[in-house]
This record gives C-alpha cells, sequence and structure tokens, in this order.
C-alpha cells in the first residue's frame, strides 16, 4: 500500500464529503472549524500509521504537540518545597541517594580510554632503536608498480616488552688465561669495555637499599628471592652493602 492509497478501514473521500456538509450547515463558525480541524487530523494520522517508519513519539507530536517534560518536571519539584515546611526530614530523604548516583555517572562520562598504561609511562625502559635492515630512508619503494621513495616518518611503532628478573641478577665472565710453555708467564684476557673488576656493582647496592628502606622488605626475603633464583645474597652481605652505600652518601658518618 502506498501513500497515495486509501486506507482500508476509513474512506477519505466520505470524510471529505462531510466536512463539505459541515461548511454548509447551521453549525456555528468555531464549531465548524474544530470539526474540519479534527477530520483533517484524522486523515493526516490515517496517512501516518500507514507508513513503515513511522514512530510513536512522530505521532505523539501529532496529537499533543511538542512535549514540555522539563516544565512538568520542575513544576512537582518546586511544590513540593513549598509544602514541604511541616516535614522538612522527609522532603530530604529522596535527594540524599540522588547525589551518589549522580557522581559515579559523571566520573563514567570522563573516564576514557582502555585503562592501560602508555608508552611514555615506561620512562625506565630501556630504549633500543630498530631499524629495517632491507631498507632504509631515500630507498625506493619496495612495491613494483609504485615509484616513489621512502622517507622517516619520525613516529615509530612501539612495543613495550616487560620481562621478569630477580632482585639481584648475576653475569660470569670467563676470562681466558694463556700460559706460556717456556717462562710459564699466565695472560689473562681483559673483561668487556665498561666492565669494572669488582664483585657489587653500585646498582646492585641501591638495588638493595631500596627493597629494605624504600619497600620495606626484610633482609632474609631479599636473600630468599634472589637464591630461588641462583644469585645468593645473604642478611649479613646486604646489610654490609647498605652501609657501603650510607657512606657514600654521607661521607661524614
Amino acid at each position: 500500500m502506498t501513500e497515495h492509497d486509501p486506507p482500508t478501514s476509513t474512506n477519505p473521500s466520505e470524510i471529505e464529503a462531510l466536512i463539505a456538509r459541515l461548511k454548509h450547515g447551521s453549525l456555528n463558525n468555531q464549531d465548524t472549524l474544530l470539526v474540519e480541524r479534527l477530520l483533517r487530523l484524522l486523515l493526516t494520522l490515517i496517512r501516518v500509521v500507514e507508513q513503515k517508519n513511522t514512530s510513536i513519539s512522530r505521532l505523539k507530536r501529532l496529537l499533543f504537540g511538542p512535549g514540555t517534560d522539563k516544565r512538568t518536571r520542575a513544576t512537582p519539584a518546586t511544590s513540593s518545597n513549598t509544602s514541604s515546611n511541616d516535614a522538612p526530614s522527609t522532603a530530604d530523604e529522596p535527594s540524599k541517594p540522588a547525589t551518589p548516583e549522580a557522581r559515579p555517572t559523571e566520573a563514567r562520562a570522563r573516564r576514557r580510554g582502555h585503562g592501560r598504561q602508555s608508552a611514555t609511562a615506561y620512562s625506565g625502559a630501556r630504549r633500543v632503536v630498530c631499524a629495517d635492515p632491507e631498507m632504509a630512508a631515500g630507498d625506493e619503494c619496495p612495491h613494483a608498480l609504485c615509484r616513489g621513495h621512502l622517507y622517516d616518518t619520525k613516529a615509530p611503532a612501539v612495543l613495550i616488552r616487560l620481562e621478569g628478573r630477580p632482585i639481584l641478577s648475576a653475569t660470569r665472565f670467563e676470562q681466558q688465561v694463556l700460559r706460556c710453555s717456556a717462562c710459564a708467564e699466565r695472560f689473562t684476557a681483559p673483561l668487556p669495555a665498561g666492565v669494572e673488576a669488582q664483585k657489587y656493582d653500585p646498582t646492585a647496592d641501591v638495588a638493595v637499599a631500596l627493597y629494605k628502606y624504600g619497600a620495606g622488605m626484610p633482609f632474609y626475603r631479599q636473600a630468599r628471592l634472589p637464591a630461588m633464583c641462583g644469585v645468593p645474597m645473604p642478611e649479613s652481605v646486604q646489610y654490609e652493602r647498605c652501609v657501603a652505600v650510607a657512606a657514600r652518601l654521607s661521607p661524614g658518618l
């Protein structure tokens, strides 16, 4: 059924004829205009109902005009405030739970993102720059049908990789020792560049002190955790390393 087809339940021609008879009848002008307006509204509603995409809100606007929900909600609130002089405690009760409900709604509206840490939050991460071994800036595009050239976007793709390690990690340096068969002189290979010939690195001393006095981890727990990972560190040695850190920070002690 199209928009111009007559509805099955009502014949529009009969309604139009009734409107014409009313115009020539004995009714006064106001009644005639009112009846005519209602009958034409009926015709409009019939056409609207025939459309499949008609919504209830559209029918409400045709029947009652634009809504006035805000003004109708404010009127009982005002009247309740003026009439609540005798019982102020009962009037305040419904308003109390409204405040906690509104605050979580505002908090949810302000909350954005997925709740994960951004790449910039890992300021202590070790930075490794990865370059393509086969392509570089200025090279031709690898696509056969493209004649363009590659350039650096200055916006690298960032991957944060977390690794689990004990409180202290140990590195075993095995220096090759050569010996002369005639004079029996021994020649030991040097350590890699930047590695000093000392057992305790300053970072190890600082880690022990931070776990003890910064995180509140006792020495016996610090000794147990590295020992499970193959790096023994007795409690007495941890105390000695903390004393060394304190001596570096306060030379007068």
